[in-house]
């Protein structure tokens, strides 16, 4: 993709929904995660729904609490074919109650299995069908190339794999013509933000493509060194410590403004991140709002 992207002149992220939902809060919270992104543009303005957790319940109660309309919402965006990020998708769809596009990786339908400690399929579920999708008003829109959205927000498409100490699994099977193969998740994507006179702004979903991959992705397909900020899930909560420390590490190198992580991230990770990266470092919840600038 080519270097030459928009810009965004301002951008509020809300988190719908987090496994935590704070401290003294009327949120609810759910294993899973929602992040609604807001961008401005000169008089263009839309807001894009990054992944719509295991349920649309709990998002829609948030939302009502948020003041956020879902007929509001113009695009949704499913980071990869994991249920605490897909299993809500209809219910949103039928929610939001109107043509929107859905934005995902072409493998995002594949049955996609976990053996310990018993078979389960953690992807996509029947009542989220392609079918099923059409009919709630979704237009899938798979691709596993990078592209804008809109000017200034990018799809990463699908990351390449470069670090060594990002490059295992997690333990994920697909089973195709009765074959059962490892599962490296290439279905998982980012958005990324350029934003005016910040720099790029990162949300992740679960970051299965590591997230200093991503960010460095984020960097070579905009041209942009400048992080402003980097938000979502980092899936490192069953990481080996060594994993955690040199994610850590890596990040404190980096030129972060600000790294918001949670979910899928862990206890020992956080802690760990947060002890490098000072107070850049917040931790994410339901209710998190981030707006730039």
């Amino acid at each position: 993709m080519p270097h030459n992207i928009g810009q965004i002149e301002s951008l509020r992220i809300i988190t719908l929904l987090d496994d935590y939902a704070g401290y003294e809060t009327p949120f609810y919270a759910q294993h899973g995660i929602s992040l609604l992104l807001e961008a401005c543009s000169g008089k263009v303005s839309k807001r894009i729904l990054l992944d719509v957790g295991q349920s649309g319940k709990p998002i829609l109660h948030n939302m009502k609490l948020l003041d956020v309309d879902p007929g509001s919402i113009d695009t949704v965006f499913l980071s990869h074919c994991h249920y605490d990020h897909t299993r809500g998708l209809v219910e949103m769809l039928k929610a939001i109650d109107k043509d929107i596009p859905v934005i995902g990786h072409p493998d995002i339908f594949r049955p996609n299995y976990i053996f310990d400690p018993f078979i389960r399929n953690i992807g996509i579920t029947e009542e989220n069908g392609i079918e099923k999708i059409k009919t709630a008003g979704g237009q899938l829109f798979l691709t596993a190339e990078p592209f804008e959205i809109m000017p200034g927000v990018l799809s990463t498409g699908e990351v390449p794999r470069r670090v060594d100490f990002e490059k295992q699994g997690i333990g994920t099977y697909n089973l195709e013509n009765g074959h059962i193969s490892g599962d490296s998740i290439m279905d998982d994507l980012s958005i990324v933000v350029n934003v005016s006179g910040r720099g790029l702004v990162v949300l992740v979903g679960c970051s299965h493509a590591g997230i200093i991959n991503i960010i460095n992705h984020a960097k070579e397909i905009t041209g942009i060194e400048k992080i402003e900020g980097v938000i979502g899930g980092f899936h490192l909560i069953e990481a080996s410590g060594e994993r955690i420390q040199k994610t850590a590490a890596a990040l404190k190198e980096m030129d972060i403004g600000w790294v918001i992580p949670g979910h899928c991230t862990g206890l020992m990770a956080c802690a760990e991140i947060a002890k490098a990266m000072g107070d850049r470092f917040d931790l994410l919840h339901t209710g998190t709002t981030v707006s730039i600038p």
